[in-house]
């Protein structure tokens, strides 16, 4: 059987490289800074005078929703 000459994987008719470790890494970065201000703005929309104190929480919640999505998509 072929091998790739990028990765050195079999080289079957349905082959993909795995991704690069960089990333793969920008990428879960971007979706943490991504959940985190979608979860921010959330919080800013349903409390618009910020009468609680719950901005880290907001930012802290959306960032684990959105990597919990994207694992669950890939997975």
């Amino acid at each position: 059987m072929a091998t790739c000459p990028h990765c050195k994987g079999h080289l079957t008719d349905g082959h993909r490289c795995p991704r690069r470790r960089g990333f793969v890494v920008a990428e879960s970065i971007a979706y943490t800074f991504a959940g985190g201000l979608a979860g921010w703005l959330l919080l800013m929309a349903f409390d618009p005078h910020s009468q609680t104190n719950m901005d880290l929480v907001a930012i802290v919640a959306g960032s684990v929703v959105a990597i919990a999505i994207t694992r669950l998509l890939r997975g």
